[in-house]
């Protein structure tokens, strides 16, 4: 039987639903597809976006079968007032509550994987970080990180959602040494590239020590090791060097310095993997897109590869046990 994979509909005043659906029947024959959702909601919006399938509403998630339909879970809201494009605290309660359920789901194997359409953090509120943040605590794992995965080669993040002064703060010898040896464990084979956190690496200390005192031992300690990883490089180049065929991996110290290259070579391309929970999670490299929501115009790419990645990541985990 083809693995189970939940989907989760993302805020409903987005795109999510519509990219979900455009995607759907291209990857349909590669899982047992399971969408949270409400249903006031979808049978509202999804007709914009008529997928290629017959959907089914399940009450459980173990009730899915190997037929080829998309399963839908109904988690029970009503409309209330939701809008296309319009920021909602409602929207961004639902978008939370899609994404607690599937990945309770996930964590008693209900689901193998998890792929999740894009929510708004303004929406959520609170102290909610991001789907990233919120699976790990959810899963109770302490050491995670954010991946993305494009054609040509990866990028995972040293520091998260945190201002540039709090992600240089962060920043320890100790901290990226466990992240090389996190990369290369969940990574295996990879050559793994460390981007440096200063312009040309710091110059030799003319542009900031950091690259030298920080960076430099943890790569040092951890070659020692025998783990593939060089640098720290200059962040500059080490991305089109990257994408040449020269690393698998770069680690990048911030978020945008390993966004902005990643979504520039492979935009539509690139998913969002986040290694170290206990089941496989991807979503697509692009946010909510209020301004287009509901338009129909949306480009379902990044979530067709968020998709094909999750089967492919099931897969390897299922040859591996």
């Amino acid at each position: 039987m083809r693995p189970a994979i939940g989907i989760t509909a993302g805020d409903p005043a987005g795109v999510g639903l519509e990219v979900v659906l455009k995607s759907i029947s291209s990857v349909l024959p590669l899982a047992r597809w399971v969408l949270f959702t409400d249903r006031a909601i979808f049978e509202r919006d999804a007709p914009r976006f008529d997928p290629a399938c017959d959907c089914r509403w399940i009450e459980r998630t173990t009730e899915t079968t190997d037929e080829p339909v998309l399963f839908l879970r109904d988690l029970g809201a009503s409309l209330a007032g939701i809008e296309w494009g319009q920021m909602s605290s409602h929207a961004g309660r639902r978008a939370l509550a899609y994404l607690e359920t599937a990945s309770s789901e996930a964590l008693v194997g209900n689901i193998a994987a998890l792929v999740t359409a894009p929510v708004n953090k303004a929406a959520i509120g609170g102290d909610f970080r991001g789907q990233t943040d919120f699976l790990a605590e959810q899963a109770q794992v302490t050491q995670y990180a954010m991946a993305f995965f494009a054609p040509t080669f990866k990028v995972v993040l040293g520091t998260i959602h945190v201002s540039l002064r709090d992600a240089i703060n962060q920043i320890t010898s100790d901290h990226y040494a466990r992240l090389i040896r996190f990369v290369h464990e969940h990574l295996p084979q990879s050559r793994i590239a460390v981007a440096a956190i200063n312009p040309h690496a710091g110059e030799g200390g003319i542009f900031g020590r950091e690259d030298i005192d920080i960076l430099a031992p943890a790569v040092r300690q951890c070659e020692a090791e025998g783990i593939a990883v060089s640098g720290p490089h200059s962040a500059d180049s080490l991305y089109f060097r990257a994408h040449s065929g020269e690393f698998d991996v770069v680690i990048a110290p911030y978020h945008d310095q390993g966004l902005i290259p990643i979504k520039l070579i492979a935009h539509g391309e690139a998913t969002n993997v986040t290694l170290g929970l206990p089941y496989v999670r991807t979503s697509p490299d692009h946010g909510t897109a209020f301004a287009i929501a509901g338009k129909g115009v949306a480009d379902p790419s990044g979530m067709k590869a968020a998709m094909r990645c999750a089967a492919e990541l099931v897969g390897r985990r299922t040859t591996k046990t």
